[in-house]
């Protein structure tokens, strides 16, 4: 990575950092573009050089925490461990996961699912409608897991979900 990547990786993960902040202190809509930057230490032009808007600094976080998780997952070469590989994810990071349900951003986790599903990778609507059934089911657990709170350790959910027959 050169010096110029390397400066606009910092300012992404300041950029982050700071929003992540601010929405454990404030709702999300009541953060203007001048706090975020403000908090961050940057300037306007460095958040708009990165970023399109708030949202958009959450989607690609979002999105870099299932890069790392489809990653350790598939290091692992266990496809049978993909649930509770998820389930670790999810609970190593449910802070900022909660934080996004909380502000009424959980449709940005849904949509992190429907792309790391690959839809557009599909060979056709077979398979495609396929790989949309999983994300949702995937959604759909995951959504009631943190309606909850997420109580539940990820050994705890294993344990639940292997005693449940139909």
């Amino acid at each position: 990575m050169n010096k110029k990547q390397e400066a606009n990786a910092f300012v992404r993960e300041c950029l982050t950092t700071a929003l992540v902040q601010l929405m454990q202190e404030q709702p999300f809509d009541g953060i203007a573009i001048t706090d975020l930057v403000r908090r961050a230490g940057v300037s306007r032009v460095s958040f708009y050089r990165n970023f399109t808007s708030k949202k958009n600094v959450l989607e690609q976080h979002l999105m870099s925490l299932i890069r790392e998780w489809g990653r350790e997952f598939e290091d692992r070469g266990d496809p049978g461990y993909f649930s509770e590989s998820l389930l670790r994810h999810c609970y190593l990071h449910r802070d900022f996961y909660l934080l996004l349900y909380r502000h009424g951003l959980s449709d940005l986790i849904y949509e992190a699912i429907r792309t790391a599903a690959r839809l557009e990778e599909a060979k056709d609507n077979m398979e495609r409608y396929g790989r949309s059934l999983v994300a949702g089911m995937i959604w759909g657990w995951l959504d009631e897991w943190m309606r909850q709170g997420m109580p539940e350790t990820p050994d705890e959910i294993v344990l639940l979900t292997a005693h449940q027959h139909p």
